[in-house]
């Protein structure tokens, strides 16, 4: 009449020992050991509205402070855009393949987030489509980045993104040509952008590498 007895308490002592096992790995793995979140859908709509809206506004401001003598810029000829624009998009492509790649996991956000990017940052352009005076590429400034990347800080705090942006606007200066203002819109005073571009590349490549990981690192701790 004991052997149930013995059967339950067997039991009891195989229970307990999974869990302890179960709780034994946990420990092992440790706190780094949970998977990397990656960029999901609302992140890459706040993320780019935030971009893109920076842009805009720094254009804006642009039209109001710039000197008359700089109001010189020029939209490009429309049958120049779509190869232009392909071209920014096939480098922000393959800079989301390098973050995907430091992160040793393929991210779809990010082949959505680092091209929307870098095609952005041309909406700096729109009042020369509007026919309207500009100063030139008054977004491709170091101030507008170090702005946006505060901003992206404070409202989503996720530092993959905010390394991702940095990655996408040296990336897009990288394959522009002619000349920039970087410290616009405080000074509009314009630098040859061919003597930088390797430079902007390498920044850029780095950025990625640095994002993808932050990414593998990261448990997520921001708000988006």
């Amino acid at each position: 009449m004991t052997v149930p007895f013995f059967k339950d308490e067997e039991a009891d002592e195989e229970s307990q020992g999974l869990v302890s096992d179960a709780t034994s790995a946990g420990n092992k793995a440790g706190p780094g050991s949970r998977q990397a979140v990656g960029i999901g859908v609302r992140t890459v709509v706040v993320a780019c509205g935030i971009y893109g809206t920076m842009v805009l506004l720094f254009t804006l401001i642009s039209l109001f402070v710039a000197p008359q003598n700089s109001q010189i810029g020029t939209f490009r000829p429309v049958s120049t855009i779509p190869f232009h624009e392909l071209i920014l998009g096939s480098l922000g492509l393959g800079l989301g393949l390098i973050v995907s790649l430091a992160r040793k996991q393929l991210d779809f956000g990010l082949i959505i987030l680092v091209p929307a990017f870098v095609v952005l940052t041309d909406l700096d352009h729109f009042p020369a489509l509007l026919g309207l005076a500009q100063p030139i590429r008054p977004a491709h400034s170091i101030i507008f980045i170090l702005c946006t990347v505060a901003l992206m800080a404070t409202v989503i705090r996720r530092t993959d993104v905010e390394l991702v942006s940095l990655s996408a606007f040296f990336a897009h200066l990288s394959v522009d040509t002619g000349v920039f203002p970087p410290y616009s819109p405080i000074s509009f005073q314009d630098y040859s952008i061919g003597e930088f571009r390797i430079p902007f590349l390498c920044a850029a490549i780095a950025f990625a590498l640095a994002a993808g990981l932050a990414m593998k690192h990261s448990k997520h701790g921001g708000v988006i």
